[in-house]
Order: structure tokens, then C-alpha cells, then sequence
């Protein structure tokens, strides 16, 4: 028996059978108290409906087809995977894709949530339903528009209504069983106290009716899925998808949050830390490294060369170039062989590497890149990630909510350390394999500990499935991404998450106040009525609809929520810059680093970047350099 017409048969049976006693008018009261609270429960009904039907209507109807280089308005539904889309300034991108000519600026509030542009060029992915804010921009499709991001969300927030929350599922049994019991008490208040004690059977028939219409169980299946349905509703504006209600009621019980390292914590985008030279200059190390790696594929290769690029280095003439997979590069310039690689692939070759360097680098967690000839060490690079600007801020976030954070990764222990002593976590463990991963996270869940996975949703696939529960972090969003984690935030923001935890407790906390606030009203108005305090509109009006009212009104406050930590401009810590250059004595060095990004110029110093960023849920960090060349003195520029 579905739960609504359960609820409509005793108000219609205590509404009919009160004009029998002669309480007609307080019976079609109550009839007219319940419709209007029906229809406030189907409008606020509506309201999520139409959150989903606006999302939906968000990625336009029509598209720009390119075909022989001529465009022409299509439907969108019927431009394929692979082809090509035109997108004006000003227009929302109909279909998901990469740009392949062009570049501009997207405003990607409707599906990430982040409310500030996006700049994206040739290689980089757009959603439907993005807004180009600058230029005309070339797209080829990747996803038909039935499987665009957007529709995806939609369909998810609607499969998400159907995984119910503990809570929606013992309210609906409850509700079950609940209904037949209340029939039968009425029946029996109406009849014991007539038959076995002599007392007024009008008295105590109308006090029966009342106790159908007090008892209805409207308030109290209304108390879980209003609210959880609001909270889905208002994290997909979020940019936080969420699979099921079951996660939002979960997120209040986790108790440890594990971090894969790469593309999570850190953006995955590899920086030259330093440059170490013996008996020749720092310039020829970069300059003999970045010509051999130059015809490389590796992404540390690229990161070297571009950083020759911005030090403005002439690459020289390479010959005889060749990769030893796993290891390194060799090849012949100016009848010189040069060797470069890693510390294994150097001491196999015979050389010798200094144990001071090494013990350098390892306590720094930097990638270095060894360059050798002649069994002769000549220099070094070093190599390392970016931290991600939201990453300490997350963190301290968790801390504060009483959740521990552990690092988990296969990236190297000491680089591993590194992110983790400056992101003060509770636990770090590096070089682990996929099968290593899940062993830590499985013997923190036989400890009774339940706990959370945070990873890039694919080589983590394993991890996010094996823990209570799995977040996956970036935009990509790939199929293995949408079908392994349970939460998905739509950006690279990591405060997203601390979005999600702080709408689930909101989210939990309001049921908690709906389900015990309409028992213990049920209860009252039920004594009430059976020492004959209660009156039948009194009954509709407070027992039953203003409960019902009060409690969608209560859910409701969830679309209110205001997001305590907003959006950061990083606008002040991004540069392009990469070295700084003494022009009087052309002494050239790297950017120097500091909590894990390069520092920023500020007057005549440079500074943290952590001193620079607004926000009041990072601590300031006060490390600066001054900008003065060590051989001349002379101010140093930032190029």
C-alpha cells in the first residue's frame, strides 16, 4: 500500500464519519486543512523536479557544424562523436568536447560550480553548457548529447532518488506497519471504553476519528527524502555529484580520509625545482639536458625543455640520440656522449654519485635528473609537483571536523613525505602498489573505522571502490570515473569536499529534527486525544498539516545554504615566470618554491605564495627572499 493513499484514506474515513456525530464542519476543515497541505507537498515536489528539468535545459538545442570550413545550424542531437563545432563569444557550448583551433576564456559555474573563467586552449576539454566569454573556438565532439557531462548529472540526481538512505528505508517500512496499527487502535478507542466501561460512544468515537487524523504518517515520510533530495539538488549546483542518499547519510560517519598524492593533492603538473652544476655553469647543464630531451616524449623531458624555453637557452645539435626505456637518454653533442637519467641508470654506467647530493634531494622530495659524461657527474635538475592551492585548506578543514587524513600513493616515500609534513598529515605511506593501497585501507575498516578514498577516479579505481566511500577529484570525469565513485566533484577544487561534508551534516541534522520533532508531535496530540484535550481541526491543522508544513519548510533550508568556503582568485600567485636573471653579471637561477608552489615577486622580494592568497581558512606563511644577486648584489630580475 503506497504511503500517500494510506494517509488519504483516514483523513477521508475520520472526515465522513465525523458528520455522522455531528461534527461536519470541524470534518470538512479537516478536509480542506489537508488539501492545502498536500499541494504545498506536491509544489515543493516540483521544485526538485524543476532543478533537474533546468539543468537539463541549460546545454542549448542547436549547433554550429563545421563541415569543409563552412558552418551550419544543426540540431545538436544529431552532430556525431569526431565531429567538428564552431563556438561563437557568447554562446554555450552545446555538446562536450576538445578544443582543436583557438582559445578563450569559459564560465563553467553550471556544471563545475567554480564561478570563476576558465582560460582553456587547443588540447583541453569543455563541457556542454559552458559559456564562451571571449573568442571563436573550434571543438571536436567526444560525447553525443544524451551523454553529455550535463545530462549525465541529471540522470544521476534522478538514479540518486531511487538509492535511498537507510533513514527512507525503515521510515518506509515503518510507515508499513504503522498505518494498520493506528486503524485498529482508533477502532478499539472508539469501541473499549463504550462497551466495557459504559462511556458516551459519540465522546469517544469523535476522539477515535481525531486519532486517525493526529496519527496520519504524512510528516514522518516526509521527513528524509525532502531534505536529501535538497541536498542533492544544491550540491550539483555545487559542482558535487553525489550518487545516492545512502552517501550524504554516510559522509557524518566517516572517520578517516585517504589521499592518493598525484593529480590530487598535487595538480600533476611537473616544475624544475633547481639546477646543480659541477665545473661547468648551471646554463650548459640545462642547455646540453633540455637538447637531448627535447626529443623525448617523457613529461619530465617537457618540463626541461620548457624551462630552457623561458631562460631563453639555445638548444644545440644532437646525434646519435637514444632511450633507454625506464632510465634515461643518451646521445653525441659537439662529439661529446652525454648520459641522462636517473641515479640507477648513472651508477650501471660506472658512475659516481655523491651520497650528500642524494640525501639533499630525498629530504627536499624532488625528482632528480642526472647529467654524465665521461663517468663524470656534471649536473643536476631537479624535478617536482605542484601543490594544489586548496589542498592545505582541505585539509586543515577535516582536521577541524575531527576526520583523519592519511596519504596513500605510489610516487617516491621521501617525495611522498615531503606533501604530506607540509600538509601536516596524520599518516603518509609512498612507492605503494595498487594492491598495498587497499590492504591500508582495508585494515583501517576491520579497526571498525569508516573511511573515504580520495583519488583521480582512475588508477585509484580499485581504492575508491574498496572504501565506504569513494571520491573522485578532477574535471575529466571519464566513464570509469563516473561508474567507480560515489561523490565526484566536477573541478579540481579540493574545498568541494569540505562543501559536501558540511551540506551532508547540515542535510543529517535537519532529518534528525524532522523525524524526532514528528514522533514526539504524533505522540503528544495522540495522549492528548485520548484524554479528550484535542479537537479534530486542531488535529489537521497543527497534528498533521502544520507538522508536514513545518518539516518541508525545514528540508527547504538546505537550498539557503551558504558555502563557507568560497571561491579563491589565484590570479595574484599564477606567473609564468620561471627563472630569475642578474643582467649585470647574467647570473641565471630557478624560481625558488616554497609549501610546495614557486614563490611570487612583491616589491623587491619574493615571497610565499601562502602570504599573497585571500582567505581566512589558510594560515599566512611569512618566508620571503630578497631579490638582490649573491655575486653583485644588483637586483635580481624575475623573468
Amino acid at each position: 500500500m503506497d504511503k500517500k493513499i494510506t494517509a488519504n484514506l483516514l483523513m477521508v474515513i475520520a472526515a465522513i464519519a465525523s458528520f455522522f456525530i455531528l461534527h461536519g464542519q470541524e470534518g470538512a476543515t479537516a478536509i480542506l486543512l489537508y488539501s492545502i497541505a498536500e499541494y504545498v507537498e506536491e509544489l515543493t515536489n516540483e521544485r526538485s523536479k524543476k532543478a533537474i528539468k533546468d539543468l537539463l535545459e541549460l546545454t542549448p538545442d542547436e549547433a554550429l557544424l563545421k563541415i569543409n570550413e563552412e558552418y551550419s545550424t544543426v540540431r545538436a542531437k544529431s552532430v556525431s562523436i569526431g565531429d567538428i563545432i564552431g563556438v561563437k563569444s557568447g554562446m554555450k557550448v552545446p555538446l562536450d568536447g576538445v578544443i582543436i583551433k583557438g582559445s578563450t576564456y569559459f564560465n563553467e559555474s553550471a556544471i563545475t560550480g567554480e564561478s570563476i573563467p576558465v582560460y582553456k586552449e587547443v588540447g583541453d576539454e569543455v563541457y556542454a553548457s559552458s559559456l564562451n566569454e571571449d573568442s571563436f573556438v573550434d571543438i571536436r565532439v567526444t560525447r553525443e548529447s544524451s551523454n553529455t557531462i550535463v545530462a549525465q548529472i541529471a540522470e544521476m540526481i534522478k538514479e540518486a532518488r531511487r538509492n535511498k538512505s537507510k533513514h527512507e528505508k525503515f521510515i518506509e517500512r515503518f510507515a508499513k506497519y504503522y498505518t494498520p496499527i493506528i486503524l485498529i487502535s482508533s477502532i478499539l478507542i472508539m469501541l473499549i471504553p463504550t462497551l466495557f466501561f459504559n462511556l458516551n460512544f459519540n465522546t469517544w468515537f469523535y476522539r477515535g476519528l481525531i486519532l486517525l487524523v493526529v496519527s496520519c504518517p504524512c510528516a514522518l515520510t516526509l521527513s528524509t527524502p525532502l531534505a536529501n533530495i535538497s541536498a542533492l539538488t544544491k550540491l550539483a549546483r555545487e559542482g558535487i555529484l553525489v550518487k545516492g542518499n545512502k552517501y550524504i547519510e554516510l559522509a557524518d560517519k566517516i572517520q578517516l580520509v585517504s589521499f592518493d598524492k598525484t593529480g590530487t593533492l598535487t595538480e600533476g603538473k611537473l616544475k624544475v625545482f633547481d639546477i646543480i652544476s659541477y665545473d661547468i655553469s648551471k646554463e650548459k647543464v640545462l642547455q646540453i639536458i633540455a637538447s637531448l630531451e627535447a626529443l623525448s616524449e617523457h613529461p619530465i623531458a617537457n618540463t626541461i625543455v620548457d624551462q630552457s624555453k623561458a631562460m631563453d637557452i639555445h638548444l644545440l645539435s644532437v646525434e646519435n640520440f637514444k632511450v633507454i626505456k625506464g632510465m634515461g637518454v643518451e646521445g653525441v653533442i659537439d662529439n661529446t656522449l652525454y648520459h641522462i637519467g636517473s641515479q640507477k641508470y648513472l651508477e650501471n654506467l660506472g658512475y659516481e654519485i655523491s651520497q650528500e647530493d642524494l640525501s639533499a634531494f630525498s629530504d627536499q622530495g624532488i625528482i632528480p635528473v642526472f647529467l654524465g659524461s665521461n663517468n663524470k657527474v656534471l649536473g643536476i635538475i631537479t624535478i617536482r609537483d605542484v601543490l594544489r592551492v586548496s589542498a592545505p585548506i582541505l585539509i586543515d578543514g577535516l582536521k577541524k571536523a575531527g576526520k583523519e587524513a592519511i596519504l596513500i600513493s605510489g610516487d617516491h616515500k621521501e617525495v611522498c613525505k615531503t606533501i604530506g609534513v607540509c600538509l601536516d598529515m596524520d599518516s603518509i605511506h609512498g612507492e605503494l602498489l595498487p594492491n598495498q593501497k587497499l590492504e591500508i585501507i582495508r585494515s583501517n575498516k576491520l579497526k571498525g573505522k569508516k573511511i573515504a578514498m580520495v583519488g583521480d577516479g582512475i588508477n585509484d579505481a580499485p581504492a575508491l571502490a574498496l572504501a565506504d566511500l569513494g571520491i573522485a577529484i578532477g574535471a575529466s570525469a571519464t566513464d570509469l570515473t563516473l561508474e567507480t565513485a560515489d561523490i565526484i566533484i566536477m573541478n579540481d577544487d579540493l574545498k568541494k569536499i569540505l562543501t559536501f561534508f558540511d551540506v551532508s551534516k547540515k542535510t543529517n541534522k535537519i532529518i534528525k529534527q524532522n523525524i524526532w520533532s514528528s514522533i514526539l508531535i504524533k505522540v503528544s496530540f495522540a495522549i492528548l486525544t485520548v484524554i479528550g484535550l484535542m479537537t479534530l481541526w486542531l488535529a489537521v491543522g497543527i497534528g498533521d498539516m502544520g507538522v508536514s508544513l513545518a518539516i518541508l519548510l525545514n528540508g527547504m533550508r538546505i537550498f539557503r545554504y551558504k558555502v563557507k568556503y568560497k571561491d579563491i582568485s589565484t590570479d595574484v600567485i599564477e606567473s609564468e615566470a620561471k627563472s630569475i636573471v642578474c643582467r649585470i653579471c647574467n647570473t641565471r637561477n630557478i624560481l625558488p618554491q616554497h609549501h610546495g608552489r614557486d614563490m611570487v615577486k612583491t616589491r623587491q622580494k619574493l615571497v610565499c605564495w601562502r602570504k599573497l592568497l585571500n582567505s581566512d581558512e589558510l594560515k599566512p606563511c611569512e618566508e620571503e627572499i630578497p631579490l638582490l644577486c649573491p655575486q653583485c648584489n644588483n637586483e635580481l630580475e624575475v623573468i
